[in-house]
């Protein structure tokens, strides 16, 4: 089934994040670190959990990445003396390509294909790392088949 692909605009968000390197598909233990100081800082996250990647990955299993929530803007100096390695940063305003992946994160390479396809039709360049936004994830409780992740694809415009 083909994905439906919005050009949309993002707004600037801040956000707390943590650089990773490993397995793009082992990402509990990341958030884990994540959440767990945010609410050793006291900051509440202020929308759902994302992780942010280069499109090209070589080795999925060997990456640089991000693990990432939003956060309220000002509230990034309770996290300056965190021993975890979050920081808070922002975001900045950017257009996307956005689709919306239903089921397992396993199968959300037909998303990717679908930005793809619709980046390559346009014209567009790639504007910064993917994303992938986690709407309904594992952390809600849901079955696989149950999950919603925004997939995105900042472009240049």
């Amino acid at each position: 089934m083909a994905s439906t692909v919005e050009h949309i605009a993002i707004p600037e968000q801040t956000i707390a994040y943590l650089s990773v390197h490993g397995s793009v598909r082992k990402t509990q233990e990341p958030f884990a670190r994540l959440f767990a100081a945010l609410a050793k800082a006291g900051v509440p996250p202020a929308g759902p959990p994302m992780a942010r990647f280069d499109l090209d990955l070589s080795d999925p299993d060997d990456a640089d990445y991000e693990v990432a929530v939003p956060i309220a803007p000002g509230l990034g100096g309770a996290l300056r003396d965190n021993a975890e390695n979050v920081r808070a940063g922002t975001l900045p305003a950017h257009y996307a390509l956005v689709t919306i992946h239903k089921g397992p994160y396993e199968e959300i390479g037909a998303g990717y294909t679908a930005l793809t396809e619709e980046l390559d039709a346009l014209g567009h360049g790639v504007a910064g790392p993917a994303s992938e936004v986690y709407l309904v994830g594992a952390d809600s409780g849901a079955a696989p088949a149950e999950f919603v992740t925004e997939v995105r694809l900042p472009v240049e415009s």
